[in-house]
Protein backbone atom coordinates (compact mmCIF):
# COMPACT_ATOMS: atom_id res chain seq x y z
CA UNK A 1 0.00 0.00 0.00
CA UNK A 2 1.31 3.21 -0.89
CA UNK A 3 0.70 6.38 1.73
CA UNK A 4 2.03 9.93 1.88
CA UNK A 5 3.41 10.81 4.83
CA UNK A 6 4.07 14.53 6.01
CA UNK A 7 6.05 15.23 9.10
CA UNK A 8 7.49 17.97 11.04
CA UNK A 9 10.37 18.42 13.48
CA UNK A 10 9.13 18.85 17.14
CA UNK A 11 12.44 19.38 18.71
CA UNK A 12 12.61 23.15 20.20
CA UNK A 13 13.27 22.90 23.94
CA UNK A 14 13.68 19.57 23.56
CA UNK A 15 16.85 18.51 22.83
CA UNK A 16 19.82 20.54 21.45
CA UNK A 17 20.90 21.57 17.99
CA UNK A 18 23.66 19.46 18.21
CA UNK A 19 21.80 16.18 19.14
CA UNK A 20 19.29 17.06 17.11
CA UNK A 21 21.99 16.87 13.86
CA UNK A 22 23.48 13.82 15.62
CA UNK A 23 19.94 11.61 15.18
CA UNK A 24 18.97 13.22 11.89
CA UNK A 25 22.17 11.91 10.53
CA UNK A 26 21.14 8.68 12.28
CA UNK A 27 17.88 9.51 10.25
CA UNK A 28 19.52 10.27 7.15
CA UNK A 29 21.35 6.60 6.93
CA UNK A 30 17.58 4.69 7.75
CA UNK A 31 16.50 6.79 4.94
CA UNK A 32 18.92 5.40 2.48
CA UNK A 33 18.08 2.07 3.86
CA UNK A 34 14.70 2.15 3.38
CA UNK A 35 15.00 3.56 0.00
CA UNK A 36 17.28 0.90 -1.04
CA UNK A 37 14.79 -1.51 0.14
CA UNK A 38 11.81 -0.39 -2.08
CA UNK A 39 9.58 0.72 1.14
CA UNK A 40 10.62 4.64 0.61
CA UNK A 41 9.10 5.44 -2.94
CA UNK A 42 10.56 9.34 -2.35
CA UNK A 43 11.50 11.13 0.56
CA UNK A 44 11.86 15.18 0.32
CA UNK A 45 13.27 17.86 2.72
CA UNK A 46 10.80 20.64 2.30
CA UNK A 47 12.72 24.33 1.53
CA UNK A 48 13.09 26.89 4.50
CA UNK A 49 10.70 24.41 6.62
CA UNK A 50 11.21 21.58 9.43
CA UNK A 51 9.01 19.38 7.33
CA UNK A 52 9.79 16.23 5.60
CA UNK A 53 7.38 14.59 3.33
CA UNK A 54 7.83 10.73 2.02
CA UNK A 55 5.84 8.23 -0.54
CA UNK A 56 6.27 4.45 1.24
CA UNK A 57 5.34 1.14 0.11
CA UNK A 58 4.60 -0.95 3.05
CA UNK A 59 2.61 -4.07 3.20
CA UNK A 60 -0.42 -2.24 5.46
CA UNK A 61 -0.98 0.86 7.77
CA UNK A 62 0.11 -1.94 10.73
CA UNK A 63 3.80 -1.82 9.23
CA UNK A 64 3.52 1.73 8.79
CA UNK A 65 2.48 2.30 12.22
CA UNK A 66 5.57 0.25 13.64
CA UNK A 67 8.35 1.89 11.30
CA UNK A 68 6.53 5.23 12.11
CA UNK A 69 6.72 5.09 15.91
CA UNK A 70 9.47 2.05 16.73
CA UNK A 71 11.98 2.15 13.94
CA UNK A 72 12.65 5.84 13.35
CA UNK A 73 15.45 7.45 14.89
CA UNK A 74 13.41 10.61 14.89
CA UNK A 75 10.67 9.00 16.40
CA UNK A 76 10.84 10.96 19.60
CA UNK A 77 11.02 14.43 17.43
CA UNK A 78 8.71 14.09 14.57
CA UNK A 79 4.75 15.06 14.33
CA UNK A 80 2.89 13.26 11.81
CA UNK A 81 0.97 15.91 10.41
CA UNK A 82 -0.68 13.74 7.59
CA UNK A 83 -0.62 10.34 6.69
CA UNK A 84 -2.98 9.61 3.76
CA UNK A 85 -3.49 6.02 1.75
CA UNK A 86 -3.04 7.02 -2.20
CA UNK A 87 -4.87 4.71 -4.57
CA UNK A 88 -3.48 3.53 -8.30
CA UNK A 89 -5.19 5.95 -10.65
CA UNK A 90 -5.29 3.34 -13.06
CA UNK A 91 -7.07 1.27 -11.07
CA UNK A 92 -9.42 4.20 -10.01
CA UNK A 93 -9.81 4.71 -13.69
CA UNK A 94 -11.18 0.68 -13.75
CA UNK A 95 -13.61 1.22 -11.33
CA UNK A 96 -14.68 4.46 -13.14
CA UNK A 97 -15.21 2.26 -16.45
CA UNK A 98 -16.62 -0.45 -14.72
CA UNK A 99 -19.00 2.41 -12.56
CA UNK A 100 -17.95 0.91 -9.64
CA UNK A 101 -20.03 -2.25 -10.86
CA UNK A 102 -18.51 -5.67 -10.68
Amino acid sequence: MLFYVQMRWNHEGRISLDELWEIEEREVEHAQETIDSGMVVGIWKVAAQKRVIAVVDVESIDELDRTALGRLPMREYLDFEVVWPLRDYRSFGEDVRKRYRV
